[in-house]
């Protein structure tokens, strides 16, 4: 048995070795991109943050108090308007939201989070997310929450 049911979406028939073997990075993409949907390209998920300006640094968590203070944004709509909320009310460069959650009335909710982000953690973290550091403290676990760095 190669492929898991329904086969028709677990089974991808490819055209020979030789035309795969002349077409490695095509075919692998693709078939990454089809049995791995939630796989990402780290260079453009760096792109797509630096644009947007913040940064996916821990997920399923938030810093504990001796990483930084926190301040309860209350709930917004987007991740993006708790970066804004962040940055102009507490002037702080890192935040914690989660998804839209029913008991947030559909809503967000928000806490910017007054860690350390400079220009060079900030570029070293667009390359490296994997344990982030969370200086003088710890990240405590938080399933709902995923904290996001700001670009200074």
């Amino acid at each position: 048995q190669w492929a898991s049911a329904p086969w028709e979406t677990n089974y991808e028939l490819l055209p020979g070795l030789d035309t795969v073997k002349a077409n490695m990075g095509m075919f692998s993409a693709a078939l990454v991109a089809k049995f791995c949907p939630d796989a990402l390209s780290p260079t453009a998920q760096a792109l797509k943050d630096d644009q947007r300006g913040f940064a996916l640094i821990h997920e399923g968590g938030f810093p504990s108090d001796e990483c930084g203070k926190w301040y309860d944004m209350g709930n917004v709509e987007s991740s993006e308007e708790c970066a804004r909320k962040s940055r102009r009310e507490k002037k702080t460069l890192a935040f914690a939201v989660t998804d839209e959650m029913p008991w947030f009335y559909g809503k967000r909710h928000c806490y910017a989070e007054a860690i350390e982000v400079t220009t060079e953690k900030w570029k070293l973290w667009l390359k490296e997310r994997a344990n982030v550091p969370c200086k003088g403290g710890a990240w405590l676990e938080a399933p709902f929450y995923s904290t996001y760095a700001m670009e200074p």
